[in-house]
């Protein structure tokens, strides 16, 4: 086909491309006559909304309840924390987090064992 008969195509047809194969021309399917567009927007579902918490993997909740933490806990001092008090970090920060953490170890680790060389010597 040449461009001008590509753009000129009826809209009911699909051109479609797989790598190694001829081209091929196929009427379009109708999705609003597969069994399952009930189960869609289309089909008069509410919509989907990606990231909802019934979506999520796992989630955090902060429960404040001194009885309950008193209970499960060995100290009796219950802190309170304002929303200004906390910060939750993304996976990425926890891991620059422990990795400067790591480094900072390993630094002081070398500094003890440099003075104690410097002792023994």
């Amino acid at each position: 086909m040449t461009p001008d008969e590509v753009r000129m195509l009826d809209n009911k047809y699909a051109l479609l491309f797989i790598r190694g194969e001829r081209p091929v021309m196929d009427l379009k399917y109708d999705i609003l006559k597969h069994p399952d567009v009930r189960m869609t927007a289309d089909g008069k579902m509410d919509p989907y909304i990606h990231g909802e918490p019934w979506d999520a993997g796992s989630s955090i909740e902060l429960v404040y309840d001194p009885e309950l933490i008193r209970a499960a806990s060995d100290n009796s001092q219950v802190i309170e924390l304002t929303d200004s008090d906390y910060v939750l970090l993304s996976e990425e920060d926890v891991e620059k987090y422990v990795a400067e953490e790591a480094e900072k170890n390993k630094r002081s680790q070398e500094e003890t064992n440099d003075r104690r060389q410097e002792e023994t010597n």
